[in-house]
């Protein structure tokens, strides 16, 4: 009966650890299938601030909003990546100078310069979907030597507002985030943690 009780525990055993195998599998496949429609639908916005002492990091966030703030004003309407590239390539210098205006009135010299083209992300929740890590168009803005810690979030869709206090997406965002993506897919971003296997999370991000 030991031996028996022995063998009836292996099996269990056997079967939880292959169960667990299939689902981090299945999991790694959905998100591999996710991170290649947000490459192809999602423009990450980069903000690199000159250094870590607090006064730069502060101009960061003041030009982050600047920023910000005009982009999502005159691209509220759109509804494909394609028209925010163009946007974002025609309206580089305007972007450009709304952010020296920043500094300017905040007594910096520092020198503003702008890259668009891919980049490498690490996994990012934005309110309460996550993106995982891999390789995104991006929108970058470096103020001075940009050698301090940078900000980043999503230009389009629109994922840079944030309800502070539920850390929740606005509808309107989650609504152009789902276009974009197939149902498995968006359930797949939705932020999500194991309680109890919180070690699964790292196969899944990989």
């Amino acid at each position: 009966m030991e031996i028996i009780m022995k063998y009836m525990k292996y099996i269990v055993c056997l079967a939880l650890t292959l169960g667990i195998i299939t689902f981090v599998m299945y999991s790694n496949m959905e998100t591999k299938s996710a991170r290649k429609s947000l490459s192809q639908t999602a423009i990450r916005f980069h903000v690199l601030a000159n250094s870590d002492s607090s006064a730069d990091q502060g101009l960061k966030m003041k030009v982050k909003k600047a920023v910000v703030d005009y982009i999502y004003h005159n691209t509220g309407d759109f509804h494909t990546i394609e028209e925010a590239k163009i946007f974002l390539t025609r309206h580089d210098a305007r972007i450009k100078r709304i952010a020296e205006d920043v500094l300017v009135a905040n007594s910096s010299d520092y020198n503003i310069s702008s890259t668009f083209g891919k980049d490498t992300f690490p996994t990012k929740s934005y309110g309460d979907v996550t993106f995982p890590a891999g390789e995104y168009t991006s929108y970058t803005l470096t103020i001075g030597s940009g050698k301090g810690h940078n900000w980043w979030c999503v230009l389009y869709p629109p994922l840079c507002f944030i309800d502070e206090s539920t850390g929740v997406l606005p509808d309107s965002s989650k609504q152009q985030l789902k276009e974009n993506l197939t149902e498995t897919e968006y359930q797949v971003i939705k932020k999500y943690k194991f309680k109890y296997l919180t070690f699964l999370n790292k196969f899944i991000e990989n």
